[in-house]
């Protein structure tokens, strides 16, 4: 059962301000009752008497909705407790129909499971039983069949049996005799002293074995480090040519350009040279006329030309020693690709 809420507060309101608004009247009548006649003296006490009466069942009715109030608080209190543990109470019956579930689930399992193995115990019986049968009839086919063959086997063990005691006895018999002659003692200190130098002989192979493995360890741990070392230097070795071969490519190639500098300057001295030679066979006629008036002129000519031709053969000289140095240089290149083939190969 649940308690809808009242609103008392809005209804408290008026009923303090009313009787607030009583008392003050109460407190202010005896100045009126004093300045108003005696028929309204009466009839202010009879209407003072009824609000006093109205304003005491104001405070009782008052007095009573609070009680109600908090009554209703204190039930709705516990109203809302009842809902919490209604809810838990809900709650806690899902968990257990679910349990019940889980339950019943697991014992249906188990139900079709005790069905499955009391099948498999009565299959389990009913084959043991057959098996028995089975294993009866064949005991008594083997004692039928094999008793005679059994009896046949034991008579042959015993025969056996007869022959092993004549031959230990024969034998037992001739190591007296050859005790007696000393001969099995000689044969017995031959065979340890024969044992002795094989085990010797062996423990020495074994020794000269272990030291010629160790030995060949040992060499082939130093071959192989000399290898390692040889590999080393030759990796180093052809480091170093290719960064000398890098270097003298580009030595090289400065060297290409410095050639063709040179074959260019030496182009245009020639040409220049040409030039100057043209030039003094044009004029040589002219000097053949004029020898006696411009001698000056023409020795000045004749010592540019000789410094031309000095000049020109110093350049050719300078041109040779640079192609000469250039080709060498190229032979010292060839043998070092080589060189590098034949590492890298």
């Amino acid at each position: 059962m649940r308690f809808v809420p009242v609103a008392h507060s809005p209804r408290r309101l008026p009923v303090s301000f009313l009787s607030s608004q009583h008392m003050d009247c109460i407190q202010k009548s005896p100045g009126k009752l004093q300045s108003l006649p005696t028929e309204d003296l009466t009839e202010e006490k009879m209407l003072r008497s009824r609000v006093d009466e109205q304003s005491s069942l104001i405070c009782i009715l008052k007095n009573r909705a609070d009680e109600v109030f908090l009554r209703y608080q204190a039930l709705q209190k516990i109203n809302a407790e009842h809902e919490d543990q209604v809810a838990r109470c809900q709650k806690e019956l899902e968990e257990e129909r679910n349990k019940s579930k889980i339950l019943e689930k697991r014992f249906m399992d188990l139900a079709a499971n005790n069905q499955a193995i009391i099948a498999f115990m009565e299959e389990y019986k009913n084959d043991n039983s057959r098996l028995k049968l089975e294993n009866e009839k064949l005991q008594s086919e083997n004692e039928s069949l094999f008793s005679q063959r059994l009896h046949d086997s034991q008579v042959l063990v015993q025969k056996l049996e007869e022959e092993v005691k004549l031959l230990i006895e024969k034998y037992a018999h001739k190591r007296k005799e050859y005790r007696g002659c000393g001969q099995l003692q000689r044969c017995v200190e031959n065979y340890r002293s024969i044992s002795t130098v094989y085990k010797i002989m062996s423990f020495l192979l074994q020794t000269e074995l272990k030291q010629q493995l160790q030995e060949a360890e040992e060499q082939r741990a130093l071959n192989e480090i000399k290898m390692r070392e040889r590999i080393t230097n030759l990796m180093k070795e052809k480091d170093k040519f290719l960064c000398l071969s890098m270097e003298r490519g580009k030595v090289i190639q400065v060297n290409k350009k410095k050639k063709q500098i040179t074959h260019r300057k030496t182009e245009a001295q020639m040409g220049a040279m040409r030039a100057i030679l043209r030039l003094f066979s044009t004029f040589r006629f002219a000097r053949e006329v004029e020898a006696v008036n411009k001698d000056a002129r023409v020795k000045s000519l004749q010592s540019a030309l000789d410094q031309s031709v000095r000049k020109f053969e110093k350049l050719k000289e300078d041109f040779d020693a640079f192609k000469e140095h250039s080709d060498s240089l190229l032979t010292q290149e060839r043998e070092l690709n080589r060189k590098l083939r034949h590492i890298t190969g």
